[in-house]
């Protein structure tokens, strides 16, 4: 995907900012720039994903920071980003390859889920998932779906993420039932 970032006709060189590519090169957090007075938020912001409700977040740290002076910071930990195509596509967190990197030992459940029932009464062609947990801590550190509602569950992964909510709790939550999200606990290992 492109950006549709017009930082061109700002004049940026006046105020020493440095940019490429639409986006402002010489930044380290989207909330502040290192030129005094100069903030940056949404799409110009080179470290962030290009999600509208990122770019919202970042704008409301700007307009404190600009009132109340540059004190706060983003927190993007559990911050999901999906891709709303058919299958739709949803990730938050680490990948496998990155969670076992962190030399962390991990559990991963992987699961076709087409002929779970929530998946058949929705007629969903393609519905899979993969939910990394770290063995010890039990902390969720990554989950990825592919179709069966994924855009909608990626929240709750991202939640557990940023608040350090169990695999367990959330596997043990109780859910309503017939809905995707009632699926979680089969998704985290348990029926």
């Amino acid at each position: 995907m492109s950006s549709t970032v017009n930082i061109d006709n700002l004049d940026l060189a006046a105020g020493r900012v440095t940019h490429a590519n639409g986006r402002v090169a010489s930044i380290s957090t989207c909330a502040r720039h290192p030129t005094p007075r100069v903030y940056v938020c949404g799409d110009a912001v080179p470290i962030s994903p290009q999600l509208s409700p990122i770019a919202t977040y970042e704008g409301d740290i700007v307009g404190r920071n600009i009132v109340a002076g540059a004190k706060y910071m983003p927190d993007y930990e559990g911050m999901a980003t999906p891709v709303y195509t058919v299958p739709a596509l949803a990730a938050v967190g680490l990948t496998e390859i990155a969670a076992r990197r962190t030399g962390a030992t991990i559990d991963v459940h992987v699961n076709d889920m087409r002929d779970w029932f929530s998946a058949r009464s929705y007629a969903e062609t393609v519905a899979w998932s993969k939910v990394i947990v770290d063995r010890v801590s039990d902390c969720i550190l990554g989950a990825h779906f592919v179709g069966h509602g994924g855009q909608e569950l990626i929240n709750i992964f991202g939640l557990a993420i940023k608040f350090g909510i169990a695999a367990g709790e959330i596997r043990d939550h109780v859910y309503i039932y017939p809905t995707f999200s009632a699926d979680i606990k089969h998704m985290l290992g348990r029926a």
